[in-house]
């Protein structure tokens, strides 16, 4: 079975909405352990001052926006980016209407249509990864980011969601495809080759899953599983609670680069 995430074809469908994404998004929502959901958290991150323009590349569905919406300093102005015409458009339609704040732009993070030292702050949350050249996208994020301007972007660790991954590699029978190219492991070098200070803050949280259902569709939300290994994953995954609950790790972070 190939990598599907080395693929740029196979990511361009993999996201050309955000149905599989937030297939996902729904797991950790329904059963985030966390003492603060991470998108609040993400937000509580930012050092964002009222006139700041910031740029978000990478934005998917804008949920991190949404969620988020009227904490945006005001006379703050963000445009969110990604890839993606269908997440622009599922991002203008989640971001409220009546916010005169957000502009809306398809972007490719190696090739950015913005001019030398555009913005304040720039996010470029879980999607580095995804990028085929992303040394040309970080060297892209700095060009456009202000001398003095601060890059937020958050990714996972090797072993994140480990014992999930476990289970759907059982099924399959062969190793599934990671995100590795960018992780919380080896970010740092990479941002480092472009940002003088790189620091890492990490969000403490887990998963205890109280149903059998939301597992699958996060795993039938990947392009290397199929509606065929459905009854096996069922039944693969109820084998793995404990008192009614299925326990994953999670090991989530953000990258803070400047300099």
């Amino acid at each position: 079975m190939g990598d599907w995430l080395d693929s740029s074809d196979a990511v361009a469908e993999q996201y050309a909405d955000a149905e599989n994404l937030n297939a996902r998004i729904t797991l950790h929502e329904a059963y985030s352990t966390a003492d603060r959901d991470f998108r609040s958290w993400q937000f509580d991150q930012f050092d964002c001052d009222s006139d700041a323009r910031l740029l978000a590349v990478g934005c998917g569905p804008a949920e991190l926006w949404e969620a988020n919406a009227d904490r945006v300093p005001e006379n703050c102005s963000v445009t969110l980016t990604d890839f993606s015409p269908g997440m622009v458009e599922e991002a203008r339609e989640n971001v409220p209407s009546q916010s005169a704040t957000f502009s809306f732009r398809v972007a490719d993070a190696s090739d950015l249509p913005f001019e030398d030292d555009s913005f304040d702050v720039m996010t470029a949350n879980h999607m580095l990864y995804h990028v085929p050249n992303r040394a040309a996208a970080i060297r892209e994020l700095r060009r456009v980011l202000k001398p003095d301007g601060v890059l937020y972007a958050t990714t996972n660790g090797d072993h994140h969601l480990g014992e999930l991954f476990d289970v759907i590699e059982t099924v399959l029978d062969v190793p599934t495809s990671h995100s590795t190219g960018f992780t919380l492991e080896n970010g740092r070098e990479q941002l480092e080759r472009q940002f003088s200070d790189v620091e890492i803050r990490n969000y403490d949280d887990s998963l205890a899953v109280t149903a059998v259902e939301p597992l699958v569709a996060y795993a039938l939300s990947r392009n290397d599983v199929d509606d065929s290994a459905v009854d096996e994953l069922h039944e693969a995954f109820q084998k793995r609670f404990e008192d009614g609950v299925f326990h994953v790790s999670k090991n989530t972070g953000l990258f803070v680069a400047s300099g």
